[in-house]
């Protein structure tokens, strides 16, 4: 589930996509990474991305990554929808409000899960959320991935990615311990940027030994996305499936960029 192609507004440039890994490619099997983004209000002011990785053990975790993007941005549509003060609705937006989100996206996960005749585990799948407004944005995430964000001309990790006990583990939006796994970020002024993606370009966007973003990405990206928004889509899924990336990772990747349209860098 991709978002629309990136259009400007007098706030937001943005793009989002889902690609599938060669693994999967080479196995016939579906992408199970899912992303969405919408905008609300008069002028497109306000921003809601979400992003999921489907664990990939789990046979129907590309219906769980679905599931918990749908769930999103249901929500905070159904919420910031003609909303007078977003600002002040989304600062009171915290634990219980996601707390709920979470409760919800498990009772569908395990409706599926009667319907498939299967364990709710099959559908597991992590949660990368955000809300953006002029002035604000809210940050979630349950599981592996990362939020990286420019705030006052200093790009760094606003969460950090979920490990299990062994390597590859995580915990999933989709799991019952969800709850206890999930990271929230209040920011009172809007990022100039912010890129979330899945666990497939942590290797290529996170430096883990300083936990800060990789050098050489994120700029040249935000600087193609101001200069080309039209067409930028097409060029960042080109070098993502291009074989310089594709051997470093083979797993499904997804990201959602959001960046200010006014922003210098």
């Amino acid at each position: 589930m991709d978002g629309p192609p990136s259009t400007p507004s007098p706030f937001w440039l943005h793009f989002c996509t889902s690609l599938t890994g060669t693994s999967h490619l080479a196995h016939s099997t579906p992408c199970q990474d899912a992303s969405a983004i919408t905008r609300l209000g008069p002028s497109g002011e306000i921003v809601i991305l979400a992003l999921s990785d489907g664990a990939g053990s789990a046979s129907h975790s590309d219906i769980g990554s679905q599931t918990v993007v749908s769930h999103w941005l249901e929500y905070f549509t159904t919420l910031l929808h003609q909303c007078p003060d977003p600002d002040a609705v989304l600062a009171e937006c915290g634990l219980p409000e996601l707390h709920a989100i979470l409760a919800d996206i498990r009772n569908s996960v395990e409706r599926h899960a009667l319907a498939f005749e299967v364990s709710p585990s099959d559908f597991s799948a992590t949660l990368l959320g955000a809300v953006l407004t002029p002035s604000g944005a809210l940050i979630a995430q349950v599981g592996d991935g990362c939020w990286v964000g420019a705030v006052n001309g200093i790009l760094g990790c606003l969460t950090w990615p979920t490990g299990g006990e062994f390597a590859g583990q995580t915990v999933f939006a989709t799991s019952e311990s969800a709850q206890l796994a999930l990271q929230l970020v209040h920011l009172p002024g809007a990022p100039s940027a912010l890129v979330g993606f899945t666990d497939g370009m942590e290797r290529l966007l996170l430096d883990f030994h300083t936990q800060l973003p990789a050098a050489g990405f994120f700029k040249p990206v935000f600087q193609g996305l101001q200069a080309s928004p039209q067409t930028f889509g097409a060029q960042l899924e080109e070098y993502l499936e291009s074989a310089s990336v594709c051997e470093r990772t083979d797993d499904d990747k997804s990201i959602g960029i959001v960046l200010r349209s006014n922003a210098d860098f």
